[in-house]
């Protein structure tokens, strides 16, 4: 890791995969119980939270929090 990561991006990516196991797992479950409508709803609900982590990873990756590390003096 180049940098340490700020605790805006950490609360992002707890909520996210919170949010995303939770509507995901509710949706399943609605799913098994025909109930349609409302396992879509969950089913939808999913994507605001996949969304959250693109923009989080995304924003890691503009600023050089995540990715390859660079050394100045690699030897090739």
């Amino acid at each position: 890791m180049n940098t340490p990561v700020t605790p805006y991006v950490l609360a992002g990516r707890i909520l996210s995969i919170i949010g995303m196991a939770l509507s995901a797992a509710c949706a399943i479950l609605l799913f098994i119980i025909p109930e349609w409508w409302w396992g879509l709803a969950a089913t939808l609900a999913f994507f605001p939270f996949f969304g959250l982590i693109v923009l989080v990873e995304r924003y890691q990756a503009k600023h050089g929090m995540i990715g390859p590390e660079i050394h100045a003096d690699s030897e090739d």
